[in-house]
């Protein structure tokens, strides 16, 4: 087990962000959260889930819904409510630890439940995709951890002060049932159905809330994961820090660094690792969504390349206009990364008032270098590298259909192609 400092929690919203394919929530959300969890005082301590024993119960916590309304309204403290209502409803399995529904920003939130909630505040490192992802349906656990009970929960914002707690249940499903990985994810779907008109209601959610939900022993939680997303993301973060800002080899950098930490390989989106520019983002909050269409553009040897951005609170495809395949298909990640925009940094900056001068310093240096980047990051004129990394296995063995379905609904209907097919290794 480990206790995070400061520091190590500005590394993990830098990794995580990076790590998030373009979603997962803005930087400016995760240092929120990360700013109300040293107000609470309380150290967040990380621990391996093969630490957890059979006695020891988690339940994941997050927040859901539009990453712009997660932005602006926050939580408002419902996700402690997660925790304790979830709590009561479970009477019998006492939780001593919260895991985060994936990785990004969604990280700060279990920690932030955990600190008010739990003591020792304790997260798994640990979750549900080692990405940001749009639906539950997606995530690891879907097909191995019954996802009911499971709560929804406004955050009291406006005039919307009261505290609504939503409570949905399903028919438990059991572990002998020769059909119940597929019984279980098709329960997600369906409460995915059932939640996000809730969380687009005007006037009581506005589009995000807190969830909670698959309540799961140390042992499931062992087998269901994917495991070591938040340190992981701690050690590329803190590798960014250490990486010369003026550097134009940054995406050889950071594929030498996750080839040798991590056996991770990575696919290089640009011609000579030489930097993108965004010139255009096209933006729009439907149903519980932001979806986003990113145009890149990059000029190598007089020639121009466009590349476009598919994103559905996350990036899902990526094409090359000049060709008739994506070069990357979800469920791999899309990364970004680049130099956080001077007026995004002082806004994020001026809102950790609260914290020392030592810790605000540690943040300043963090947030002016190399930073990964998710589409709520973004300006338009603004240069970003883009590379691909191979999403977990399980996402592409047990949860395939799913991610089809969603790269269906953007127009393609060919199979999922692996990195090795697509793109060309980054040679280290």
């Amino acid at each position: 087990m480990t206790i995070l400092t400061t520091e190590a929690l500005f590394n993990i919203v830098n990794g995580s962000t990076l790590l998030a394919s373009g979603g997962g929530g803005s930087i400016k959300t995760a240092y929120s959260f990360v700013s109300q969890i040293i107000e609470t005082g309380k150290p967040i301590t990380l621990s391996s889930s093969n630490k957890m024993k059979n006695s020891d119960y988690g339940v994941v916590v997050g927040a859901m819904g539009s990453p712009e309304s997660f932005e602006k309204i926050g939580l408002q403290g419902a996700e402690k409510r997660a925790v304790e209502v979830m709590q009561d409803l479970n009477e019998s399995k006492k939780i001593t630890f919260t895991i985060s529904v994936e990785t990004g920003s969604n990280i700060f939130v279990a920690m932030l439940a955990a600190a008010k909630t739990l003591d020792p505040a304790l997260i798994i490192d640990a979750d549900g995709a080692g990405r940001s992802v749009p639906t539950l349906s997606c995530l690891s656990y879907s097909s191995q951890i019954n996802i009911t009970p499971f709560v929804v929960l406004n955050a009291p914002h406006g005039k919307a002060l009261v505290e609504g707690n939503i409570v949905l249940n399903l028919p438990h499903i059991s572990d002998k049932d020769s059909d119940g990985a597929a019984k279980k994810k098709a329960q997600a779907s369906i409460i995915e159905n059932m939640v996000r008109p809730i969380l687009s209601s005007e006037g009581s959610f506005d589009g995000v809330g807190a969830i909670s939900g698959w309540i799961m022993n140390g042992d499931q939680a062992q087998s269901a994961l994917v495991p070591n997303t938040i340190s992981m993301a701690q050690s590329i973060g803190g590798a960014l820090n250490q990486f010369a800002t003026d550097g134009k080899n940054v995406v050889h950098l950071i594929a030498a660094f996750l080839k040798l930490e991590f056996g991770i390989p990575l696919y290089s989106l640009s011609e000579n690792n030489a930097p993108f520019t965004l010139t255009s983002k096209e933006s729009v909050s439907q149903g519980g969504f932001d979806f986003n269409k990113l145009s890149f553009t990059q000029t190598v040897n007089d020639r121009v390349r466009e590349l476009i951005v598919i994103n559905q609170n996350e990036n899902l495809l990526i094409w090359d206009k000049d060709k008739d395949h994506p070069l990357t298909i979800c469920p791999d990640s899309i990364c970004m990364l680049g130099k956080l925009d001077e007026t995004i940094k002082d806004d994020i900056l001026a809102g950790l008032s609260s914290l020392s001068d030592i810790e605000k310093e540690k943040a300043d240096t963090s947030l002016s270098g190399w930073h990964g980047l998710s589409v709520e990051d973004i300006v338009e004129g603004q240069e970003v590298y883009l590379f691909s990394l191979p999403s977990p296995e399980t996402l592409k063995n047990d949860n395939k259909e799913v991610f089809s379905a969603l790269a269906k609904q953007f127009g393609y209907y060919g199979s999922y192609e692996s990195l090795d097919k697509l793109l060309t290794k980054e040679d280290i």
